[in-house]
């Protein structure tokens, strides 16, 4: 079961995303960490894929893109986690 939802989401050249929740809240989750592990999220790391492909998906439990017929997607709960995650502490 899904604990938030997401209403829009606008992807940005800087590989985060601008979510506007369910409830109306807005926040930003910074999937560089996620792509740059690489995997089935390699594709992603290309601007093309990242900016134009991705979508609401499944009533906004998860945003999802289509890449090569394939779907890889973030759950609604866990892009919330990333995106109210205390920044880490400088060095």
């Amino acid at each position: 079961m899904t604990s938030h939802r997401i209403a829009r989401a606008t992807p940005r050249r800087d590989f985060t995303v601008d979510i506007e929740w369910a409830d109306g809240s807005r926040s930003t989750a910074d999937l560089k960490p996620a792509i740059a592990r690489g995997g089935m999220l390699a594709d992603l790391g290309e601007p093309a894929v990242f900016l134009r492909r991705m979508f609401v998906h499944a009533e906004g439990e998860s945003l999802a893109w289509e890449i090569f017929g394939q779907f890889v997607d973030f759950h609604a709960d866990n892009l919330w986690a990333i995106s109210h995650a205390a920044p880490a502490a400088a060095e």
